[in-house]
């Protein structure tokens, strides 16, 4: 029995259900391949014993209540826009679901919410995204900026189905494919809802219940991202403010009818993987949905041909690919399959741009690239005492504050250092935090408490400004009575990449040339093309986050989802274990800013 998530997964390339036998029945497999080749790929999922392709998703897990919390939510708003019997569960097992045939192997789905009516039905799946995979889909015509759908009593519709010989032009038409793009934003839950489609289609079809068909509908239940929450939740409801719900439709009943004809393709073509499990390597592209949260369980043995370091992946800008001196284009993907892996396989003459030609040679001499001069007029921007400022916070799909939106990034916690010189900073004496330890808005204690160990004077040193800044000012529009403190605040910010990055705005009011002031002031090949402060730091630093119980961003979301969880020494240590991880990010500030200081002198 092949389920949906199956199905999508068969369907991304020939490799994966050929992985998929050899990961359940290991050596015992029936698969096409050298039986080399089977040996390695056994031993890169299986080391020392070990299913190394089953990492457990801790986020997911601490995640689940706020998912399981909007099915609720939504068949709640469900069952007050439509009518009919609804059919809704948790339980995966207790929902409404539907299997069909294919030419050899057996579909099955389950439906969120299955709405039954008297001569058809309704299919509600929800997807913790937002309205905004749909509203972004937009183009101009005549200076005029349009929408693909509009929205009517909280459902989102194609226009083309709302007006009569509604004008499809090309502009129009390329945002249209987008929908068709199973890795697009938008078309990865379009597709997800075509394949549901097809095996429920399939199953009336085959049971003679075809004519309830043609009157069914098929919604996508979304978060909506106009909601702003104007109170704090106390209860289990979300209200519907200023004639916002909290989740709206998108029907996409026409466009998935257009789509049954690429599903019958592609069915076809799962079933031939499953007939003829093939081992053999498979070109790589987007359906690895690399590094994303669709990314293939089996990703990281088919990327194990691109070497963890000094991969032609480090060029920065490296997606905009490389020309050859005939002016052919070739992109990254393009490369790595034709077995161009290594940041050397990349012909020098085929580096046209400066930043690319300094990596190289870089990598190639191994000496430093470095423009002092730069780097000493952007310290010179920075004024004591120097304050170093990093936050934490939770993106959760349902906003739980008065002024948060779904995904608001809603802070929980702030490390402060208080540097009052080079090389004038003790890492406990001047430091001082916050962190929420209990459920309820602590957010005005937050800030009360930043703005009071903020003084009137001095640089405010962040690392990739864009986000704090952004928390700065949502906390001006929640408290406007600290509206001006606040924003006195952020034009104070500084950001410390910028030494080692450049920003190009900060080094044209410096006096630099535009070439100039893109250019990077700084570049070790330990960087790999990266600039986060995690790579960065190591370069300056013996510090290190290995080992720490909270070690990087997305730890610390789960451990603050679960601190609430807990109790008694496990809260003790797992609150403890926040403040030493956030610590650790404005520590790490003071150690970068002092060692360039020492390196320019």
């Amino acid at each position: 029995m092949i389920s949906k998530t199956k199905f999508k997964n068969y369907a991304r390339c020939p490799r994966f259900s050929a992985l998929e036998s050899m990961k359940q029945d290991k050596e015992e497999a029936i698969v096409t391949g050298k039986s080399d080749e089977v040996k390695d790929l056994l031993s890169l999922m299986f080391g020392d014993g070990e299913d190394l392709t089953d990492v457990s998703d801790e986020q997911l897990e601490a995640m689940m209540p706020y998912f399981n919390k909007l099915e609720e939510i939504s068949s709640n708003i469900v069952s007050n826009y439509f009518d009919g019997e609804i059919t809704y569960s948790l339980k995966t097992h207790a929902q409404k679901s539907f299997d069909c045939w294919g030419e050899n192997y057996q579909y099955i789905c389950y439906i969120d919410i299955y709405l039954e009516k008297k001569n058809s039905f309704h299919i509600f799946e929800t997807k913790a995204t937002t309205t905004n995979k749909f509203t972004s889909l937009k183009y101009s015509e005549n200076k005029e900026t349009k929408h693909l759908f509009e929205k009517i009593n909280n459902t989102y519709i194609l226009k083309e189905e709302l007006t009569p010989d509604f004008e499809k032009s090309d502009k129009y038409l390329n945002q249209r494919k987008k929908l068709f793009d199973k890795h697009s934003d938008s078309g990865k839950y379009v597709y997800d809802l075509a394949v549901q489609r097809w095996i429920i289609e399939n199953h009336h079809i085959q049971n003679n219940k075809n004519k309830l068909i043609k009157d069914a509908r098929y919604y996508l239940v979304v978060l909506n991202s106009d909601y702003v929450l104007d109170n704090d939740i106390s209860n289990s409801n979300y209200p519907k403010i200023n004639s916002q719900e909290i989740v709206s439709f998108i029907d996409l009943t026409e466009i998935t009818k257009e789509y049954q004809s690429l599903i019958d393709i592609e069915y076809k073509m799962v079933e031939s993987y499953l007939d003829y499990l093939k081992v053999e390597p498979h070109k790589l592209g987007k359906h690895c949905q690399r590094k994303k949260t669709t990314e293939c369980e089996y990703s990281k043995i088919c990327w194990d041909i691109v070497p963890a370091k000094d991969s032609l992946l480090t060029y920065i800008d490296n997606h905009h690919g490389f020309k050859d001196p005939t002016d052919t284009k070739h992109l990254p993907l393009d490369l790595i399959n034709s077995g161009k892996v290594k940041i050397d396989d990349i012909p020098t003459t085929w580096l046209h741009r400066e930043k690319n030609q300094i990596q190289r040679e870089v990598f190639e001499t191994k000496k430093i690239y470095i423009n002092k001069k730069k780097i000493i007029d952007g310290l010179n921007q920075i004024k004591f005492p120097v304050y170093h400022l990093d936050f934490e916070s939770f993106p959760c799909p349902l906003p739980r504050f008065r002024g948060e939106k779904p995904y608001s990034q809603s802070v929980f916690q702030y490390s402060l250092h208080i540097q009052k010189s080079y090389n004038d900073c003790d890492k406990e004496k001047n430091h001082y935090e916050f962190l929420s330890d209990k459920e309820i808005d602590q957010r005005r204690e937050l800030v009360e408490s930043l703005i009071s160990n903020l003084n009137d004077e001095g640089t405010i040193i962040v690392w990739n400004q864009s986000f704090e800044i952004a928390r700065l000012k949502e906390f001006a529009e929640i408290y406007p009575e600290l509206k001006n403190k606040l924003y006195k605040i952020i034009d104070r910010v500084f950001d410390l990449m910028y030494i080692l990055k450049s920003n190009t705005k900060l080094y044209l009011s410096l006096g630099y040339d535009e070439k100039n002031a893109k250019m990077f002031n700084y570049y070790h090949n330990s960087l790999q093309g990266s600039f986060s402060i995690k790579k960065v730091l190591p370069i300056f630093s013996d510090l290190s986050y290995a080992g720490m119980d909270v070690g990087n961003g997305m730890e610390a979301v789960t451990a603050y989802i679960m601190l609430h969880k807990l109790k008694g020494d496990d809260f003790r240590k797992k609150y403890q274990a926040l403040l030493e991880y956030c610590k650790q990010d404005t520590w790490a500030m003071v150690e970068i800013m002092n060692e360039l200081k020492i390196l320019v002198e």
